[in-house]
């Protein structure tokens, strides 16, 4: 009977929203295909890489001396 409330509470609080920048938040949720660690971690970028990147990026700040 909890999940039955817990859903209830929900619909309430979407049926209470006002804002469209949450509704299209919400939107997005729904929409959302199931996340697939492995295939995400595929994607990623190599510590080395992500070393060569922060440098390079450190490198454009304008740095007081």
């Amino acid at each position: 009977m909890e999940i039955v409330a817990q859903k209830k509470e929900i619909i309430d609080w979407i049926l209470s929203i006002e804002d469209q920048s949450v509704l299209n938040e919400i939107e997005i949720l729904k929409n959302q295909v199931s996340f697939n660690f492995d295939e995400e971690f595929k994607k990623g970028i190599s510590g080395e890489e992500l070393k060569k990147r922060t440098t390079e990026f450190l490198k454009t700040l304008p740095w007081k001396k």
